[in-house]
This record gives structure tokens, C-alpha cells and sequence, in this order.
């Protein structure tokens, strides 16, 4: 299951990410405990949703520890109660899959 993506940027000093988190934004005490430095950007939510999708940048020599804290986080949600979670995460990566070079 993913739930971040590796955009393409041209930074050499960050790595521009993508991923999805709850509103209570159970990822940033991950971030947190595996010192990971993160600069949030945009964010995009719908009403209807208890999820976010989040781009944010990370120093390069940090992205083995924000992959590392994204897979713990797919953990974190179940224990939290959010069952769902692996499911809008399926569903989105689909989406984007499929729309993939479309704009």
C-alpha cells in the first residue's frame, strides 16, 4: 500500500513529496521522532473527508527516514480507528495512475 508519492522536482538540495494524512495530521509526530526536517506546502481536503493530501518538501539526505515514517503511518491509522484509510489511499493512487500524463 502507498500512500506518498515522489514528485519530480529540480531542487538538489529537497525532494518534493506528495502524501496523504489525516486531519489531525497523525504523520507530523512520526516526522517528529525520526527527525525528519519537512516543509509543508499546499493542501487539499474535501468537506466529505476525513483525509488530506499534502505536498511538502524534505532535505534530501532525510528521504529514507520520511519514507520510513510514511509506512509507519499506514500502521498508525489502524490503530487509531481509521480502517479506511488503506482504501482512499488505493483509490487515489489509482486515480492518479489513470490520469497519469492526462493534463
Amino acid at each position: 500500500m502507498k500512500n506518498f508519492l515522489r514528485l519530480d522536482g529540480l531542487s538538489i538540495l529537497s525532494v518534493q513529496y506528495m502524501y496523504i494524512d489525516h486531519k489531525d495530521y497523525l504523520a507530523d509526530s512520526l516526522f517528529a521522532q525520526n527527525h525528519v526536517s519537512v516543509r509543508f506546502g499546499n493542501e487539499f481536503s474535501r468537506d466529505d473527508s476525513p483525509y488530506r493530501i499534502i505536498l511538502c518538501k524534505v532535505r534530501k539526505k532525510d528521504t529514507a527516514e520520511f519514507e520510513k515514517s510514511m509506512e509507519l503511518l499506514c500502521n498508525k491509522m489502524l490503530l487509531f480507528g481509521h480502517n479506511d484509510y488503506t482504501e482512499f489511499c488505493n483509490n487515489i493512487m489509482e486515480t492518479l495512475e489513470q490520469n497519469r500524463g492526462a493534463a
